[in-house]
């Protein structure tokens, strides 16, 4: 909780849908795992839920975004036992 600091929590599901907030892209990796991935385009959008989340942008390029741009929350598969969230623009 950023009032108290309580580390306490409960699931709750929620629809992933939500708008973009800032970008940032990414020339120099900043670990040799993601060289091959750069440059790269990490969002941070605010959620409809209430929660700001920072993730990489899939299937467009940084040239497709604008501020208040709807995106969804995906997941990406990054082996058979780990997937990680990423952000993609509403069509």
């Amino acid at each position: 909780c950023e009032v108290c600091y309580d580390m306490g929590f409960t699931w709750a599901e929620i629809t992933g849908r939500g708008t973009v907030h800032s970008w940032t892209v990414t020339h120099h990796p900043f670990h040799h795992s993601f060289k091959r991935d750069i440059p790269y385009v990490t969002v941070t959008a605010d959620l409809e839920a209430g929660i700001r989340l920072q993730g990489p942008l899939v299937g467009s390029d940084e040239t497709a975004l604008t501020l208040g741009l709807p995106v969804i929350v995906d997941y990406s598969d990054v082996d058979a036992t780990l997937s990680l969230p990423c952000l993609r623009l509403v069509t």
